[in-house]
């Protein structure tokens, strides 16, 4: 599946504001799943960008704007062929709980199991975790278990949390969005003891409307399957992440994937618009 996607953020500041820092995560990787064929990136006002991958071995472009200004856009313009991700493969035959001492001895998957800023644990969370469990020992039953108990349990509304919403602000309410509904699922798998990260991206709807969080900026999880890799989950939708999916970034939580995070001196308030297209190219 060939997609085309435009995102663009625009910020609107009452007053003149300087050094504007910012940190873009906005352009596709390439991975077993996806291709990136085309990418452009471009800034007003017009800026110098650098490019890094960060601890998670994302792609960040990073700019600086010391003069003053009132205004800030970024547009990102990607095209992306995507592939099936061969959900049976890694689900069968089925793979015990014990299979995760093999991580131990992987500081890299490791870090995906401990809290982190939005990834909260709290007794309540944690024993649901393992009611869900029930003692059952296949990895990918508890973690579609999980997929499903938050999507069955949480009502998608947008405006009621904010982007420093907890996993534990997020069970009390179990009111929010894609990416709250993340964290919590998050937060399940790792109390748990399974090996899960967040994942920013995009999500193709040729409804317009069958599903959640599609044509914007989305987020899932990745749960870690031993000797088998990475397996999507969409919790939001209830679904396996599969072909209609881009990825852009991965971390512990939304502070390590966020598409665009930056910092400027200046008083005043800000106003954000963000827009988000997703388009087949290669047919309905």
């Amino acid at each position: 599946m060939k997609l085309r996607v435009l995102h663009r953020t625009e910020y609107l500041y009452t007053l003149a504001v300087r050094n504007n820092c910012n940190e873009i995560r906005l352009q596709p990787p390439h991975t077993p799943w996806q291709t990136r064929g085309f990418y452009m990136l471009k800034v007003v006002p017009a800026s110098r960008l650098k490019h890094y991958f960060d601890f998670h071995r994302n792609g960040v472009h990073h700019f600086e704007i010391e003069e003053p200004h009132q205004r800030l856009v970024i547009e990102a313009q990607s095209t992306v062929t995507t592939v099936p991700r061969g959900q049976a493969e890694a689900i069968a035959p089925p793979l015990s709980f014990m299979a995760l001492a093999e991580c131990r001895e992987s500081e890299e998957i490791m870090m995906y199991v401990s809290h982190s800023r939005y990834v909260r644990f709290s007794p309540v969370l944690w024993k649901t975790a393992l009611d869900l469990r029930d003692d059952g020992d296949d990895l990918f039953l508890a973690a579609r278990t999980i997929n499903e108990f938050v999507y069955d349990n949480c009502r998608y509304q947008a405006g009621v949390t904010t982007v420093d919403t907890t996993s534990a602000d997020f069970f009390e309410s179990r009111v929010g969005v894609c990416q709250d509904f993340a964290h919590l699922m998050l937060a399940l798998c790792r109390s748990l003891g399974i090996p899960s990260r967040y994942v920013s991206g995009y999500l193709y709807d040729a409804q317009r409307g069958g599903l959640r969080g599609a044509h914007e900026s989305h987020a899932w999880v990745e749960v870690y399957l031993p000797g088998r890799g990475w397996l999507g989950f969409d919790p939001t939708n209830r679904q396996i992440v599969n072909e209609c999916y881009v990825t852009l970034a991965a971390g512990r939580d939304y502070e390590d994937a966020a598409p665009v995070k930056g910092s400027f001196v200046g008083a005043g308030t800000r106003t954000m618009k963000v827009s988000v297209s997703v388009e087949r190219l290669d047919g309905v």
